[in-house]
């Protein structure tokens, strides 16, 4: 799939439509894609190396259920501070903890930040684009990257009702792919 053509009016439509729900909403939305990164190979390790604080799955998802955020938030403005690009012992981290990483930042922003939401939701397409281009099945991941916009929009015209509640959509529908493999 060339996402190049896509891309720019579905990340245009995510803004517009992540700056029209509640917080509430937004919260949701947030625990729902966060499901997605916790499928990939390592999560908490690569946030707990780069991070340096331990991270569970259930613990992030009800501190971002009840917006205690700021420990999250301190601990990667603390790490970001330390980061020295220059420095000889430096290794830029591998592609997908870069998903990783910004995906926890995206999900410990302040709930009230559309942008957040709407950064989880390109950062799936960014990781599956990269799985596209670097696995040895392209064909397999282009068609999980077509299906997923489909899948987006699909989430926020439910995310915009106001019964949207079911936080484990991403872990439904990626429940069995191997992102190990690459």
């Amino acid at each position: 799939m060339d996402i190049v053509k896509h891309i720019q009016p579905h990340t245009e439509n995510l803004h517009n439509v992540c700056r029209r729900l509640s917080t509430e909403q937004l919260k949701n939305l947030k625990l729902a894609v966060i499901e997605f990164y916790y499928l990939l190979p390592g999560f908490e390790n690569v946030i707990s190396r780069h991070i340096q604080i331990p991270v569970t799955k259930d613990q992030l998802s009800t501190d971002i259920s009840n917006g205690n955020l700021e420990s999250y938030q301190t601990a990667i403005e603390k790490s970001n501070a330390e980061i020295d690009e220059y420095a000889a012992d430096y290794e830029e981290p591998e592609a997908l903890d870069i998903f990783i990483l910004e995906a926890l930042d995206n999900a410990v922003a302040d709930t009230n930040t559309p942008a957040s939401v709407a950064g989880l939701l390109i950062g799936v397409i960014n990781t599956l684009d990269y799985y596209e281009n670097f696995s040895d099945e392209p064909g397999y991941w282009s068609n999980l990257l077509e299906q997923e916009l489909t899948f987006q929009n699909e989430i926020l015209i439910a995310a915009g009702k106001e019964a949207f509640s079911d936080t484990s959509v991403y872990q439904k529908q990626y429940q069995d792919v191997d992102f190990a493999v690459l």
